[in-house]
């Protein structure tokens, strides 16, 4: 077995020192032997000091037959090979070997071919482990965006097209690459590396976007990594794998869902081989942008995301953007949909405003779009009524548009939680009204 120190330096990166002797290779000097691997994703870089050579292994996958990838080899920084090569092939090995001995003779081939193929190979069926756990606390951010991204989890944002999503998703990248504030109590947790993979638009548009939005929030030097997509998610996983682990982790933007779920997105299989190529980029925070299904897109109650029902059971927070027709500028609200930890959080309302040399971005107020407002709780909208002063119980129907039903069963369970406070001494008698108010000291919900 080959002896090492092994050190994990980033998200799914490695690095390894080890020695090839004990793999019953050809007994040579300790510092023949000694090599330094380092594995970022999918792929391996295996480095021989005493020789100056370096072998990389890349394009791997694991079939039938083995693991088979692309080797390349050079010596000095002078590329001597490159090549399809299954891992577990002593034939393929061996041809390999002979075309290196009869260039440089003079260097262990043999022992560095066998000794490279083996660490990869120990290293990738090696990647997911057993652990005992015995019950812990988990201290320390459960968000990388308060309320928005859960750490080290997946966050989708469902929208119809036009509703600024992109341009959401392009201020909590610049959020997380300054480690910021945005309005209405949004906040990044953490400063890590953002990639933004986008199957919709193009280097330069994305790039004028993070200008006017970096000059609207008043943030410079954004340093966001991005990547033009065009094949699906799966597909380009193994790269990814290699390219996050790069990077060091962080967060990831699918920029859009659909796209990058490829052939039939609408289907089961590609909702579920979607999220597990995500889960495959290791200990990131990713967020998911995906547009509405076309029977929710109209209606009045919850959207939901186009495809699978397992686009929203496999995220693990999910958010739906509305915008306001009415209003001049860009004005949104987020709709917290679902949640596996905590409760849902009330909806958030911000205002994108364009002008030639900035996106500016500020917080909201939902009684500003009487349609945003109507997709809210009967709560919320009675609270919001209630907030221009005292109301009767029929008022605030009209008002709200609810029945009177509704108004009235809402209004005693909010009496309950003490938001909401009688302000008649009738008690509702015959022919008279109860008139309500917000309780003064919890008004703001």
């Amino acid at each position: 077995m080959t002896r090492g120190k092994r050190e994990q330096v980033g998200a799914d990166t490695f690095v390894t020192a080890g020695l090839a002797e004990d793999d019953g290779f050809e007994q040579l000097p300790r510092e023949e032997v000694a090599y330094h691997l380092e594995r970022h994703g999918d792929e391996f870089l295996i480095r021989w000091p005493a020789h100056r050579v370096e072998c990389s292994l890349t394009g791997l996958r694991d079939h039938s037959d083995g693991i088979a990838g692309e080797l390349a080899v050079s010596h000095g920084g002078v590329e001597l090979h490159w090549g399809r090569l299954g891992l577990a092939s002593t034939q393929t090995r061996e041809g390999v070997v002979r075309k290196l001995n009869s260039i440089l003779p003079d260097i262990p081939w043999r022992t560095i071919i066998e000794a490279a193929c083996r660490a990869t190979v120990r290293a990738l069926r090696a990647s997911s482990t057993t652990v005992t756990l015995h019950g812990r606390r988990t201290t320390g951010p459960r968000h990388l965006v308060v309320p928005l991204l859960p750490l080290h989890q997946t966050a989708v944002i469902v929208a119809d097209g036009g509703s600024g999503k992109g341009f959401l998703s392009t201020a909590l990248a610049l959020a997380v690459a300054h480690e910021a504030h945005l309005p209405s109590g949004l906040y990044a947790t953490a400063r890590v590396p953002v990639l933004y993979l986008d199957w919709e638009s193009d280097p330069d548009d994305f790039d004028d976007r993070i200008y006017l939005l970096s000059r609207g929030l008043e943030l410079t030097d954004a340093g966001i990594h991005y990547r033009r997509m065009v094949r699906p998610l799966a597909e380009e996983a193994p790269v990814l794998r290699a390219e996050v682990s790069r990077l060091g982790g962080g967060f990831v933007i699918v920029d859009s869902l659909a796209p990058a779920s490829g052939p039939e997105p609408e289907g089961a299989d590609a909702a579920i081989r979607t999220h597990n190529a995500i889960r495959s980029l290791g200990a990131v925070t990713t967020l998911c942008l995906a547009h509405v299904s076309k029977a929710t897109a109209d209606q009045r109650g919850p959207a939901r995301p186009f495809g699978s029902v397992f686009v929203q059971n496999l995220a693990r927070s999910v958010w739906e953007m509305r915008r306001d027709t009415e209003s001049d500028d860009l004005l949104t609200c987020l709709y917290h949909r679902k949640v596996n930890r905590g409760r849902l959080h009330p909806p958030i309302a911000l205002r994108f405003r364009f002008t030639d040399e900035a996106i500016t971005l500020s917080r909201a107020e939902l009684e500003e779009a009487p349609d945003l407002l109507a997709r809210t709780s009967a709560s919320m909208q009675i609270l919001s009524a209630l907030r221009t002063g005292a109301a009767k119980g029929g008022q605030v129907a009209e008002v709200t548009g609810l029945s009177m039903d509704t108004v009235t069963r809402t209004l005693r369970r909010l009496a309950k939680a003490d938001k909401v406070v009688r302000l008649s001494d009738d008690h509702g008698s015959k022919g008279h009204e109860i008139s309500w108010g917000l309780r003064t000291s919890k008004a703001d919900t």
